[in-house]
């Protein structure tokens, strides 16, 4: 065992980051019996330091930011020898904190822009310290500049948009990271990039079923790791809970084109008992929508969709899967359809609610929208009418224990 590769898991920044990487190393640790092959290291606040502390190659380790909110990334040669040295580096790090102060007292929040240039301050220092590592890895719940991803439709219009995706992608291969672990991107496209960039890219969905899990491939194989396996399906164990509740009135809404597989492999794999497919497309509301202009984005029912304005079913519980809510603006315009049709309740389940503090107001309108279930992939205000499935920490272990599995195999 001694002779196997270790994983060490460096919390980047923030309480809310540090306390997501403690759960992480807990689990890998207990759960998935990595013992003492993960390793865990925090890093410090720049108030946190002793005074007398030199910068000499005895400092400790330091994130933080200058009072202009210039990123800080300090640390002394003896540590990253020490603690770096030979090992799979995982960096983890929240890349969107939309209520995160960058010192209590301020007025001034920590951005996205910002949370990159600490994951790249981490791999300058590891760089120019000229560390041999096994694989740098970033783990983040929330991708951020993924929206990107329909530049191309929109140049067609003649209409150009700043390809932020790839350029953020093409400075972390610059910066010498080897891979990615996220949950649920926006866009497939972030896997596309990174293929090209000979980086590697791995995607955590949270809509899979218990089939789509390999236990074996986790070491989570009979009764030890059912509950664990539980913890890595969130969406679906709580639709087959509402399924048991609710009997035959659970729908599943398409709110564009972007869903559409996302919906119907939900679906497939929530009513698997389901034979004929003709049966199974009843379930779902086909919505189609084009954003014609910034303010304006047309919702209508598609021409093949078995449920219309004419067929809702009063009884009906209706379910929007997406994987992003913000003001929920779109969210909210077809709930107020499928409500004055007299569907009996709306929800909207997201992976992440990537609101900002001024959109909070909106946001919160129950008007239409009953409930919005999320994630916990983006630390949120309390003021956030938001209920919170808390599945990262399981899903980004159970992801990286496979990523580490495989690099110690081919080492």
């Amino acid at each position: 065992m001694s002779s196997q590769p270790k994983m060490l898991l460096v919390a980047c920044s923030g309480s809310k980051t540090a306390q997501l990487t403690r759960e992480v190393h807990r689990i890998l640790q207990d759960d998935f019996g990595l013992n003492h092959l993960v390793e865990l290291l925090e890093s410090m606040r720049r108030a946190d330091v002793p005074k007398e502390a030199g910068k000499d190659h005895r400092a400790p380790l330091v994130s933080d930011y200058f009072p202009d909110v210039e990123a800080q990334i300090d640390s002394g040669r003896n540590l990253l020898k020490d603690v770096y040295q030979g090992k799979h580096v995982v960096l983890m790090e929240h890349l969107l904190t939309p209520d995160r102060l960058v010192c209590e007292g301020d007025t001034q929040r920590v951005s996205v822009n910002d949370h990159l240039m600490t994951v790249r301050g981490f791999l300058d220092v590891i760089a120019n310290a000229k560390i041999e590592t096994l694989q740098r890895t970033l783990a983040t719940p929330y991708l951020s500049y993924v929206r990107s991803h329909s530049i191309e439709k929109y140049r067609e219009r003649g209409f150009h948009q700043f390809d932020s995706l790839r350029l953020t992608l093409k400075d972390f291969k610059k910066d010498g990271l080897d891979a990615i672990v996220t949950i649920d991107p926006h866009s497939e496209k972030a896997a596309q990039i990174s293929e090209e960039l000979q980086m590697k890219f791995h995607i955590i969905n949270p809509f899979q079923s218990g089939r789509a899990l390999n236990p074996y491939k986790l070491g989570l194989a009979g009764e030890s790791g059912i509950e664990v396996r539980k913890k890595l399906r969130p969406f679906q164990n709580r639709f087959a809970q509402m399924k048991e509740e609710s009997g035959n009135h659970l729908y599943i809404v398409v709110v564009d084109d972007g869903t559409e597989r996302r919906c119907e492999n939900f679906l497939d794999r929530a009513f698997s008992e389901i034979i004929d497919e003709e049966e199974l497309y009843k379930l779902i509301c086909y919505f189609g929508g084009d954003r014609v202009s910034y303010g304006d984005k047309k919702s209508s029912f598609k021409s093949f969709s078995q449920i219309n304005e004419h067929n809702i079913d009063p009884q009906g519980i209706y379910i929007m899967l997406d994987d992003m809510f913000a003001s929920g603006g779109t969210s909210n315009n077809i709930a107020k359809k499928l409500r004055e049709w007299n569907a009996s309740r709306v929800e909207v389940w997201t992976s992440h609610v990537v609101t900002a503090p001024m959109q909070y107001s909106k946001a919160n309108d129950r008007s239409s929208i009953s409930k919005v279930v999320c994630l916990d992939t983006i630390p949120q205000s309390p003021i956030l009418d938001i209920e919170y499935i808390p599945a990262s920490a399981y899903l980004l272990a159970a992801e990286l224990y496979k990523v580490h599995k495989k690099l110690a195999s081919t080492r």
